[in-house]
């Protein structure tokens, strides 16, 4: 494997732009947003141990939430310390409740120790090992943050009972959890400790998933959690898409820690899968809400999908580790589908609210139709409005977290140079020297690439998908430069400016024929956005609606929608007529100007209809 390095978010500083803003939300609005609807639903109670007490019920999953939350903490006290000094005291109250509560042979649940001391590893599916995954991620987060190393210990003694219990002496009723999430938190425990240990326990939850007769947790379906196959035999995404994502990232650090060609390719087989047969337009994964799972190859319902706020940043670290192995920008192209759409979809304009799911279409018409169905039997339908909290609140501080590091995502470095994955208004600091990242991406495909100190002589640009044209200046003077792999190669000087022009235009697009959904439909998008109409701008039964496909050569951009364009065209609506069927002569359509918002902005003016892919006229 070549060796490629990552650009951590803490050599990364974001600069004025539509990233920094949304940066700067989550930093001041949704971190504390979060924390306070975690304190009125008991969930900082959880590692308090005081639910007992306060006489408030716990989750098997309540330790995960605040985990989350305290890793966001974390990174965001890394860029600047003073202004999460609060939130900083606030965590060390919680570590020490944790501390006193650890039983002496290291374990630590809040809801086991307090509610069902009588079932510790004996539930496949009750997340013991999940939220112990997220304890363990956040206290690796907190002590490269703070120095303060008591978080860390705690985690490493719950290690330790871990150990015993798994691998040692046996003890626990299952081999592997039902939801993974440990693999990748002991990697990272690993590389930050150096002890081989944890390494050794990562290996031993990724190899024996699919190699042993377990308890399902769905009902006797392997696929669900990922029991059908183990990861040397794996081809393609199954089961529960958050579930599944997690065990991919783990096994993509083992990947990279074994150079294992084998494992690679496999992953690179289920990454394939994902993009090429079961992923929506706009980055989204999950077609069900049964299991919230994957399904088949083209089934993409677009009223009904699923499409998790946690599979987006899921897909995002998924794709991050699978860059680092190969040189491929199909896996950077990924990571900007999902932030441009349906990671930034999962947050309100306000930063205050989340959709658990990201559905592709809202139709008002069908809320309450069944009329004659008792309503705990009706057909369910995503919400239409998003929520402040979930009973399962597994988002909102996943949300909190992938933003505060979100720079991650801006660049790696190569040996014989960097490469920008991301065009994120940006100064990158690696150990070629110093590059600016100034950009207009999203707005008008435009970015400028610059350094004063830079040593490496190359630097590499990352070609994107939507573009079929490439403009570029070095120094001033236009140039061609070496593609390949999907980037463009620029040689440089010690100090360059480099000015890159992909032409961003509006542009309809298709689905696969096979996605049934889609058939005659079209999405429009412009640069790395997906758009959608909403109600209302466009009136009530959206499907009523088509569009030419020559009619985007004359639309309109207009500046007006949270810093980036809405889009006017022309288009169609049939016409109201009380006929149930008539022939298709006697049909008529009405030109109707039509208004398309980002599709990340939809239901941030009340409940309305919403529609991604629309009737080709």
């Amino acid at each position: 494997m070549k060796k490629i390095n990552a650009v951590s978010f803490r050599d990364v500083t974001l600069k004025d732009g539509f990233w920094l803003k949304r940066y700067e939300l989550n930093k001041n609005v949704t971190i504390e947003s979060v924390k306070n609807r975690f304190e009125e639903t008991a969930r900082f109670d959880a590692l308090r141990f005081n639910f007992i007490k306060n006489g408030r019920t716990p989750h098997i999953f309540y330790d995960s939430d605040v985990a989350k939350w305290i890793e966001a903490v974390a990174y965001l006290i890394e860029k600047d310390r003073k202004s999460m000094a609060e939130n900083e005291r606030f965590i060390d109250e919680l570590i020490d409740c944790m501390e006193k509560a650890q039983r002496d042979d290291g374990y630590l649940n809040s809801t086991l120790q307090q509610i069902h001391p009588d079932k510790i590893f004996k539930e496949r599916g009750w997340h013991e090992l999940y939220c112990a995954g997220h304890l363990i991620e956040a206290a690796v987060a907190y002590h490269k943050a703070t120095g303060k190393d008591k978080f860390l210990r705690v985690m490493e003694r719950y290690c330790d009972c871990i150990y015993r219990a798994f691998i040692s002496e046996k003890t626990a009723a299952f081999v592997t959890p039902g939801h993974e999430e440990i693999e990748l938190a002991l990697m990272k425990l690993y590389r930050h400790t150096g002890n081989k240990k944890y390494y050794e326990m990562a290996k031993f939850f990724l190899e024996n998933r699919g190699r042993h007769d377990e308890a399902c947790v769905y009902e006797g379906n392997k696929y669900g959690t990922q029991d059908d196959v183990d990861i040397f035999s794996l081809k393609e995404a199954n089961g529960h898409s958050v579930r599944a994502l997690y065990l991919y990232c783990g096994a993509a650090d083992l990947a990279m820690e074994e150079s294992s060609s084998l494992l690679l390719g496999n992953l690179d087989s289920v990454f394939d899968d994902i993009v090429n047969r079961k992923m929506y337009i706009t980055g989204g994964v999950g077609s069900t809400y049964r299991t919230e799972s994957f399904t088949v190859p083209y089934d993409l319902p677009n009223n009904t999908a699923y499409s998790e706020s946690c599979c987006a940043i899921g897909l995002i670290l998924f794709a991050l580790r699978m860059r680092l192995m190969r040189r491929d920008a199909k896996y950077g192209a990924l990571v900007e589908r999902v932030m441009y759409n349906s990671l930034l979809s999962s947050t309100s304009l306000d930063g205050k609210a989340f959709f658990y799911e990201n559905p592709l279409e809202i139709a008002l018409e069908e809320y309450g139709r069944e009329v004659a169905v008792p309503e705990k039997n009706r057909e369910r339908l995503p919400i239409t409005q998003r929520l402040e909290v979930f009973g399962c609140s597994c988002c909102p501080p996943n949300i909190n977290r992938i933003f505060a590091e979100f720079a991650d995502v801006v660049a790696v470095a190569e040996s014989d140079g960097l490469c920008v994955e991301q065009y994120v208004s940006s100064e990158i600091s690696c150990s070629f020297g110093k590059v600016t990242v100034r950009e207009s991406y999203a707005l008008d495909g435009t970015a400028e690439i610059s350094s004063s100190d830079y040593t490496a002589g190359k630097i590499a640009v990352r070609l994107p998908e939507w573009s079929g044209k490439l403009t570029a200046t070095l120094d001033g003077a236009e140039i061609v430069p070496e593609i390949n792999g999907g980037y463009a190669g620029f040689k440089v000087g010690r100090a360059f400016d480099i000015k890159l022009n992909f032409h961003a235009a509006p542009v309809f697009v298709s689905a696969n024929p096979k996605v049934r959904a889609d058939a005659g439909r079209v999405a429009l998008c412009y640069g790395p956005t997906v758009y959608c109409l909403e109600g209302v701008d466009n009136g009530e039964r959206l499907n009523r609606i088509s569009v030419s496909l020559d009619a985007v050569s004359e639309a309109e951009l207009i500046k007006d929608f949270h810093g980036l364009y809405s889009i006017e065209l022309d288009g169609f609506v049939d016409r109201d007529d009380d006929r149930l069927y008539f022939a298709v002569a006697e049909s008529e359509k009405v030109s109707k100007r039509l208004k398309f918002i980002p599709y990340f902005a939809f239901a941030n003016r009340g409940s309305s209809d919403m529609l991604v892919w629309v009737r080709k006229a």
